[in-house]
């Protein structure tokens, strides 16, 4: 345990909860827990964090020995960039047509009621990507979005792949569990 005595006490303490929180959303999955799937989402936004406090102690490190810290001012930089762009996806891609598209289809389809029951909640997972390409004939696009589903029976992971043409709405091209 040397390693975490060079960091901070907050540093410590963030480091050890991520990790649980990270151990905790992989194994409900793998153990068929049904409690805070969430968790594996959260874990990771706090990864990012936890990246920020541990360049930030090496950076007063290195300034008591008079070390350059321009990587690790580059890393922080980048985790924030990280940071800031899943909360980015997470308050805007509610916004776009592609995603009630989405949770109509998770809502309606007879393949994922027969897999995690009635449908009870659906949580985006700011992983993905989404392009859009404007045109005169209208708009066309793809996204690729990432849900958790949570149903009467289970929960499920579910990535949906999506495409749009010009003169047709959001179709579900693949549902991978």
């Amino acid at each position: 345990m040397n390693f975490l005595n060079l960091f901070s006490n907050t540093t410590r303490k963030l480091i050890i909860a991520t990790t649980a929180i990270l151990l905790y959303g992989y194994l409900c999955r793998l153990l068929g827990l049904y409690f805070f799937w969430e968790s594996k989402t959260i874990g990771w936004v706090l990864f990012w964090v936890v990246i920020i406090f541990i360049l930030r102690d090496r950076i007063k490190n290195k300034k008591l020995h008079n070390k350059k810290t321009l990587l690790e001012k580059i890393g922080i930089g980048f985790s924030i960039f990280v940071i800031f762009l899943k909360g980015v996806l997470f308050f805007e891609i509610p916004q776009m047509s592609a995603y009630h598209s989405a949770v109509n289809f998770i809502r309606t389809s007879p393949a994922i009621r027969n897999n995690v029951g009635t449908v009870n909640s659906i949580f985006l997972v700011p992983l993905g990507g989404f392009s859009m390409t404007t045109a005169s004939q209208g708009n066309a696009g793809q996204a690729d979005l990432h849900f958790i589903v949570k149903g009467s029976k289970k929960y499920a992971d579910l990535n949906l792949l999506m495409n749009k043409d010009f003169d047709t709405d959001w179709q579900i091209a693949v549902a991978e569990p």
